[in-house]
């Protein structure tokens, strides 16, 4: 309403006979920019607490579209008048194309500030980040989605205001079924995508920062969009994978119920091993970490060879890189303790040797 009235009051105004006509279409535009900037930073003012934030932020990412719309508007009102009726059919052609791209541009800016503050709400760098990693990756998937739909009204209306267009469209579509079908074909590998990054978003197999495997690649999820994920490696790398990749082949993803997860430590020793102090070093290591979340303290003997015993041991973190760290950890240390407290426990060769020794015949092993 407040616009329409500026609008309603610009529509009267004239221009001294001082003064050239083409002032009007200078003056009026910048007036209205500069009282929708003054406006746009009083508003806040008139809230409290994160209410203004929020408010602040609205305006500073619509800030563009909205200017854009009111320059289109009072531009085109202005031009109209003082330009002869000849040189507006330039104008009619130009500003729905314009209105129709800042307001799309203004939706999109609106719906991601809807999208930022609800992930504003959720904590992935906590400890227990399961719930905000699921609603983070079904926001982000759906942000993608909505901007994508916007992009896509936007260029049809655009179309549609444009006669010569609007008329080639439909004679296309009418009479051009054979060029449907190859768009089509041609474009089914996107579609496939799209939909499976729905599907991403409601299934949720894996999800933002969740802990993943792909083809032997260890990292974790850092985005998903409508069409592939982008794994962040550990030696920071990236792994960029399609979203049906993921819906086709089989792929590891190590914190889909919890963060928690559980890591290996695999050591070879003599059979003369004595696991039992091995396990009280491991409970002690694990005692003085702030990286164990004391839920798994294991040792186990897995496998025996001709030569050595393999020792499995497992032990819990809170999340995947803390669970390496730990491994790392307690790997160093238990090699340490067989290295200074079981020194013959190490792994090594036995071997028979026969022959003559300082003129006797012996069997000596060693």
């Amino acid at each position: 309403m407040l616009f329409d009235r500026w609008f309603r009051f610009t529509e009267t105004l004239a221009v001294p006979p001082w003064l050239p006509q083409w002032t009007l279409g200078v003056v009026l535009p910048v007036a209205t920019l500069l009282a929708y900037a003054i406006l746009s930073r009083i508003v806040p003012y008139l809230f409290s607490g994160a209410r203004r934030g929020t408010i602040r932020l609205v305006f500073r990412r619509t800030r563009f579209p909205v200017q854009l719309i009111l320059l289109v508007v009072v531009a085109e009102r202005v031009l109209v008048r003082i330009l002869p009726e000849t040189s507006t059919a330039l104008i009619e052609r130009t500003v729905p194309l314009l209105l129709v791209a800042a307001v799309a541009l203004l939706a999109y800016r609106l719906t991601g500030t809807l999208f930022v503050a609800l992930r504003g709400h959720f904590d992935i760098s906590a400890a227990d980040n399961l719930t905000a990693r699921r609603v983070t990756t079904q926001i982000v998937i759906l942000e993608r989605l909505v901007g994508f739909t916007i992009v896509i009204l936007a260029v049809a209306v655009g179309l549609v205001t444009i006669p010569g267009v609007r008329q080639w469209g439909a004679s296309l579509l009418a009479s051009a079924g054979i060029l449907g079908l190859l768009v089509g074909f041609a474009a089914q590998q996107t579609i496939a995508n799209v939909l499976a990054g729905i599907q991403i978003a409601i299934t949720q197999p894996l999800r933002i920062e969740d802990s993943v495997v792909i083809d032997g690649e260890w990292g974790w999820v850092e985005e998903i969009t409508l069409t592939y994920v982008v794994v962040r490696i550990w030696d920071r790398r990236r792994l960029v994978v399609p979203i049906s990749y993921l819906l086709q082949k089989p792929f590891q993803n190590w914190t889909r119920s919890t963060a928690s997860i559980i890591g290996s430590v695999y050591l070879y020793a003599d059979y003369t091993v004595d696991i039992d102090a091995l396990r009280v070093e491991q409970t002690r290591t694990l005692a003085a970490s702030d990286l164990w979340d004391g839920d798994v303290d294991v040792i186990q003997v897995t496998n025996t060879t001709e030569r050595t015993v393999e020792l499995r041991s497992l032990v819990s973190a809170r999340n995947a890189p803390q669970a390496w760290e730990l491994r790392c950890h307690l790997r160093e240390r238990l090699v340490s303790a067989l290295k200074t407290g079981q020194p013959g426990a190490l792994p090594r060769e036995r071997m028979r040797i026969q022959g003559t020794i300082t003129g006797k015949d012996t069997d000596t092993a060693s």
